[in-house]
């Protein structure tokens, strides 16, 4: 490691730290769907939003409404975790203040909320996507319209909001991936004529650059916003993907996982594929992340085994607690 450099310079001492000698820590926040270890009649684990520093290694901290089923969570960037919403059996949930109090923001119509996304750059944008379509709200959760216009089925397992043009949106349903070009108001389906797609994500450099995962027929990619597809197959195994996920800082490099899949990690932009399960014990997963302040710091989240951990960029795994939890979504903020 290199030394510390110490100047003077008129007559006061300036210490030079070299950035390598700190170590950034992030916040890591997990929802949590449901927890095998439930038994009925006994004091049981909670579900729903858990959070930890990236320091804390297995220590997790619950937040919000407790006994939920929880399905996703969406945290703005910006206000540094200010607000968040979570996707839910019984809506979507609020806060404003860092988690102190929350709301439901949504009405009875509007249930089993599967994602939830927000506009970065202007926060009073949301979505949500539920098994009966998307719905949109533009007063930071007053109103929620359904915006299912050219859809023509509706269940919707995610959502997104382009970060380069908030009026272009992508949603993936059971019959392929839809695009908005107009806030949701109307959809058109992409190219992409395959059914049962689990999920869909946007590179965080090119926004023409889309990845899809479906329920039984692998993983596509498009690089011009969905007119076209290809299949990506050089490396994979298995046809079920849940979770995609991009390094926020080299977009080249992502990580893939599914039922009994473990994980599957691309160096080329998802054109080949090569498993990185050393030390990971539960194959059967929901969510990937990747730390934007540490790439080699990424996280999975499985079904009934918890979250697990690498530091090495998936070379190797291990458990970080939340064990016997079923965590769908995780995301990491680099506050």
């Amino acid at each position: 490691m290199k030394s510390i450099f110490s100047l003077l310079f008129a007559g006061l001492l300036i210490v030079v730290v070299p950035a390598e000698l700190f170590s950034q820590v992030s916040t890591v926040y997990a929802s949590v769907l449901s927890t095998k270890l439930f038994v009925v009649g006994a004091a049981n684990p909670e579900t729903g939003l858990y959070y930890q520093r990236s320091s804390e290694d297995t220590v997790w901290h619950h937040m919000g409404a407790k006994n939920i089923r929880e399905f996703g969570v969406a945290v703005h960037t910006p206000s540094r975790g200010q607000l968040i919403c979570l996707a839910s059996g019984n809506g979507v949930h609020m806060t404003t203040d860092g988690g102190s109090t929350w709301r439901i923001t949504t009405g009875w119509q509007i249930t089993e909320v599967l994602a939830v996304t927000i506009d970065d750059a202007n926060p009073n944008f949301m979505l949500c996507g539920t098994p009966y379509g998307v719905f949109r709200t533009l007063d930071r959760g007053t109103t929620w319209v359904e915006c299912n216009n050219g859809i023509a089925q509706k269940f919707t397992s995610s959502v997104i909001i382009d970060h380069s043009n908030s009026s272009i949106l992508y949603c993936s349903t059971e019959d392929g991936v839809y695009r908005s070009q107009n806030r949701g108001d109307t959809w058109k389906r992409t190219g992409l004529n395959v059914g049962g797609v689990r999920v869909v994500v946007q590179s965080p450099k090119d926004p023409d650059v889309l990845i899809a995962g479906t329920d039984d027929d692998g993983i596509y990619v498009t690089r011009n916003g969905g007119r076209y597809w290809e299949k990506s197959e050089a490396g994979l195994d298995h046809l079920t993907f849940f979770t995609i996920t991009f390094d926020p800082v080299n977009p080249k490099i992502l990580y893939a996982g599914g039922y009994m899949t473990g994980v599957y990690k691309s160096i080329d932009g998802g054109v080949s594929w090569t498993r990185k399960n050393v030390g990971l014990s539960n194959l059967n997963l929901h969510s990937i992340a990747v730390d934007p302040t540490n790439s080699n710091r990424v996280f999975a989240g499985t079904q009934w085994g918890g979250v697990f951990r690498s530091d090495d960029g998936g070379d190797t795994w291990r458990n970080a607690g939340l064990s016997g939890s079923q965590v769908w979504q995780i995301t990491v903020q680099p506050f």
